[in-house]
């Protein structure tokens, strides 16, 4: 992960291709398999105190991260993590704006109905896009849950290497609650989760640049 601090026009064409190709995967999502698998998932009817537990996943990285801003009032703390607690607030700040816009900008239906009789593709038939509509029952797409946990597992990657098989677990792990109670369809998380991840991404590759031109001023002053 560290390498995405670098800006060599041969990472951007690789990024670019990356993400080019997760909108893709998310449209044909949307068009093709988001219906089959929230029905197969109905049909099958899993549930569960597991999947529940992965559901929250975001929470649990939310916690981790509140630890690390609660460390900005320890001397030894802000010193050594002052970098990782910059980019976790503005990589949350930034992920909840997003999410906010984005739901309500898209105004999808939920794969089940969970409040105030929503409509749904289980109960109803329904799925559908209603940009701009008002109400929790179009605030589906993108999933707020892989949002957030893509987004805050990116950036403790990015600082902790060493974790990334626990980082990782988190993303897929995000993907087989939600996914597996029917709580999102798959287009949801895999919009869900690039938005997050192009988040972390932007908020590190701009911290960084920030730092090395603060850095660069104050060699100059010195010399």
């Amino acid at each position: 992960m560290k390498n995405i601090s670098h800006s060599q026009p041969n990472h951007l064409i690789r990024s670019a291709i990356a993400y080019g190709f997760m909108l893709a995967l998310i449209i044909i999502s949307v068009n093709f398999w988001d219906r089959p698998i929230a029905d197969a998932m109905h049909a099958h009817g899993y549930s569960g105190t597991f999947l529940k537990l992965l559901s929250q996943i975001p929470a649990l990285l939310e916690v981790i991260a509140a630890v690390f801003v609660a460390g900005i009032f320890f001397k030894r703390s802000r010193e050594r993590f002052s970098l990782l607690t910059i980019n976790l607030i503005a990589t949350f700040a930034l992920a909840v704006i997003v999410r906010i816009f984005a739901k309500m900008a898209f105004g999808r239906t939920w794969p089940k109905t969970w409040v105030d009789g929503n409509p749904s593709w289980i109960n109803d038939g329904i799925e559908a896009f209603h940009p701009f509509a008002q109400g929790i029952a179009y605030n589906s797409f993108p999933s707020g849950h892989a949002l957030f946990t893509f987004s805050l597992a990116t950036v403790f990657w990015y600082h902790f290497p060493r974790l990334r098989l626990f980082w990782l677990a988190c993303m897929l792990g995000v993907f087989i609650g939600q996914l597996g109670q029917n709580y999102h369809f798959l287009g949801d998380l895999l919009a869900g989760a690039t938005l997050g991840t192009l988040i972390a991404h932007i908020v590190i590759l701009a911290s960084n640049k920030a730092r090395q031109g603060f850095h660069s001023q104050k060699h100059k002053q010195t010399q």
